[in-house]
């Protein structure tokens, strides 16, 4: 069934191999079912697990099965260096993942650009803009984290920054007192224009205009009633009490959603995001490209 749906794949020993005594075909996740765990966070467990297992007593039977050789393991003895050095090590280590060319390229690309222990690193976006991926750009970059050949890091500063999207700019500090502006500031655009959705008469001559009182036509304070679902009269008070944020980011939303209503720029939300991990080649990966490397490494 995994290995229908492409999550697990078989791979074997070429027969020249294979031995009486020692297990031949094995299963390990396509880049497909690595992507579908990542997605469900079990992936977060690989470590853990690695290290249980290394405390573990086993026999020397166990121990020989856990050592017979896998598919890839051979490799030539030539030494390599540069680009040739991390493509034959990515190669022997990651030959049975869909994602190995691609893992290649980005290695080589970042090496040929500099991009090394003293780079600045570049977020994965940035990376997906310069290269084209035949897999994913999350799983290709994990499986090369995985291989020490890159580093995952974050930059120097907050590791989360707070934005006013009225302002353009970075708040962090500001977020609660910023919130609460918000807040009064769509209130205020909400009472000062509650009551001037205005619409033809039926029997009046061309322009004449009749307004439409507050609720009876689609004004923001209708649109955040209906959002809410609280009484018109309670929005301004129902907005300011609980989880604010929640309610403004809310609240914008449903104005933006709406057909009826132009939001204009006297307000906006208050998001935060989180500081990208940034990649650059490690200084393993640096050691393979100038020391030169065997597969067998």
């Amino acid at each position: 069934m995994l290995i229908e749906h492409d999550i697990v794949e078989e791979r074997t020993l070429p027969k020249e191999e294979r031995k009486r005594d020692l297990p031949w075909r094995f299963y390990g996740l396509t880049d497909i079912g690595r992507d579908l765990f990542e997605e469900m966070g079990l992936l977060g467990a690989e470590g853990t697990l690695q290290d249980m297992y290394e405390m573990l007593e086993t026999t020397d039977e166990i121990e020989k099965y856990a050592q017979a050789p896998r598919p890839g393991d051979d490799s030539e003895d030539e030494e390599l260096t540069g680009s040739d050095a991390l493509a034959a090590y990515i190669r022997d280590r990651k030959a049975n993942t869909h994602s190995v060319a691609d893992q290649i390229s980005v290695a080589t690309a970042l090496y040929e650009n500099g991009i090394g222990p003293d780079h600045e690193g570049l977020t994965r976006n940035e990376i997906a803009e310069r290269l084209a991926f035949e897999y994913s750009s999350r799983t290709v970059l994990n499986h090369l984290v995985d291989l020490d050949i890159l580093e995952e890091f974050q930059p120097p500063g907050p590791s989360t920054y707070v934005i006013s999207e009225r302002r353009d700019q970075i708040i962090n500090g500001e977020a609660e007192e910023t919130v609460d502006e918000e807040i009064e500031r769509l209130i205020d655009n909400m009472v000062a224009h509650m009551d001037d959705r205005i619409v033809p008469m039926d029997d009046g001559q061309p322009g004449d205009r009749v307004v439409i009182a507050d609720g009876a036509g689609r004004t923001i304070r209708s649109i955040l009633a209906d959002e809410f679902e609280v009484p018109s009269d309670d929005v301004a008070s129902y907005l300011r009490e609980g989880d604010r944020l929640t309610k403004l980011n809310r609240a914008v939303d449903a104005i933006e959603e709406s057909e009826d209503i132009d939001r204009g720029d006297d307000y906006g939300r208050v998001i935060f995001r989180t500081a990208a991990y940034r990649y650059r080649l490690s200084e393993f990966g640096m050691s393979l490209v100038e020391g030169g490397a065997s597969p067998e490494r």
